[in-house]
């Protein structure tokens, strides 16, 4: 049996903190429609590509300003470190209690530390 993506993301989205139930019958109807995944699997399709981009790219690091936002629940625990390793001045915000949808999850404090940062 082939079970749909846009039926997971529908049913293992967080319900009590994460996108209301309107908002993920919004996404789902908008990426079911013809063609509207191709973007989302190219992404996926291109990281050994990326993976050598970066490769090339991480030997001389950026000294930038670099803003990391994570959800505790979510990617917090790679993607700061991951910023760290390509940028000498990165600022690391773990939003607490956070999934995925940071903006969507936690608008106020996501705000918040885009404020602070710039």
């Amino acid at each position: 049996m082939i079970v749909s993506p846009l039926k997971c993301f529908a049913s293992r989205s967080d319900k009590t903190r994460s996108l209301s139930e309107a908002d993920r019958k919004a996404y789902v109807a908008a990426y079911s429609r013809a063609g509207r995944m191709r973007a989302g699997w190219a992404y996926f399709a291109a990281w050994p590509q990326t993976a050598k981009d970066f490769a090339q790219l991480v030997q001389t690091k950026l000294t930038i300003p670099v803003l990391s936002i994570a959800g505790e629940k979510a990617s917090a625990g790679v993607l700061g470190p991951q910023m760290k390793l390509v940028a000498t001045n990165v600022t690391e915000v773990v939003l607490k209690d956070t999934g995925h949808w940071v903006m969507e999850e936690r608008p106020k404090e996501t705000m918040d530390a885009l404020v602070n940062f710039l």
